[in-house]
C-alpha cells in the first residue's frame, strides 16, 4: 500500500465519521436555527478541520512501506488515538452547549444548555434528554425566580398552544415594530406561510433575539438575525 492509499482511506473513514457526527448536530442536537444562535459552527469547524485535514495528512507524512511494520503501526495508532482524543473532547463539548430544553416562560423561549441542567429535578419523564434526542419544548407556569436553570421542577410538557398565542407576534406586528427589518421579515415569508409563523424572543444567557415559530410544527423553524 502507498502512502497516498493510506491518507485516501484515513480521509474516507475521517469524512464519514465527521459527517455523521454533523448529521447529529445538524438535525438532532442543533436543528435550526438553534446551531446558528449557539455559534456552534466555530467548534464544528476546527473539529473538522482536525478530522478530515490533519489526521489524513499526518498519515501521509508517516506512512512509509520502508518502515518497520512495528514501527509504522506506532505511528499510526498514535495519530488515530490523537485524532480520537480531540474528536472525543469536541464532541463532548458541543454536546454540553447543546438546548436539551426549550422552555417558555415569563412571555418569551429559553434555551437551557445543557451544561447547566438539572435534569435530575424534572418531573416529567418525556421532558428528560437523550443522548440522540432534539430539544424538549416545555414551560414554566409560574417562573418565581430569576434563575431558570433552578426552576427544572416546574417544567412541565408545553402542550397546549394557547399559552404560547398571548406572547405571540404576527408577521404584521413584527412589521411595525421593526420597520427595518420589513425586508429581512418579506424574505422568511418567502419559505413560509404568513398565517403559520409567529415571532417570539428567545433568551439564551441573556443574549436575546427572535425565532420564527410554525404554529402548524409545533417548533422553532427560523430566526430573525438582528
Amino acid at each position: 500500500m502507498t502512502r497516498y492509499k493510506a491518507a485516501l482511506i484515513h480521509l474516507f473513514l475521517s469524512i464519514l465519521v465527521i459527517g455523521f457526527f454533523c448529521w447529529i448536530v445538524f438535525f438532532l442536537w442543533y436543528p435550526k436555527p438553534l446551531y446558528s444562535i449557539a455559534h456552534v459552527m466555530e467548534p464544528l469547524k476546527l473539529l473538522v478541520i482536525i478530522g478530515i485535514i490533519v489526521g489524513p495528512m499526518l498519515t501521509l507524512l508517516v506512512f512509509s512501506t520502508k518502515k518497520k511494520a512495528a514501527l509504522l503501526r506506532s505511528d499510526l495508532t498514535v495519530i488515530i488515538v490523537l485524532q480520537l482524543l480531540t474528536l472525543g473532547y469536541g464532541i463532548y463539548t458541543i454536546y454540553l452547549g447543546r438546548p436539551s430544553i426549550i422552555a417558555f416562560a415569563d412571555g418569551k423561549l429559553h434555551y437551557l444548555v445543557e451544561k447547566f441542567a438539572n435534569n435530575q429535578d424534572l418531573t416529567y419523564e418525556e421532558l428528560l434528554p437523550e443522548v440522540f434526542s432534539k430539544p424538549k419544548l416545555a414551560y414554566i407556569p409560574q417562573l418565581k425566580t430569576l434563575d431558570i436553570y433552578s426552576s427544572y421542577a416546574n417544567l412541565e410538557p408545553l402542550t397546549d398552544k394557547s399559552v404560547l398565542k398571548p406572547y405571540a407576534l404576527s408577521v404584521k406586528n413584527m412589521k411595525a415594530k421593526f420597520t427595518s427589518k420589513i425586508d429581512d421579515i418579506d424574505v422568511l415569508l418567502n419559505t413560509y406561510p404568513e398565517d403559520d409563523i409567529k415571532f417570539f424572543l428567545l433568551d439564551k444567557d441573556g443574549d436575546t433575539s427572535f425565532v420564527v415559530f410554525s404554529m402548524k410544527e409545533y417548533k422553532i423553524i427560523d430566526e430573525l438575525k438582528y
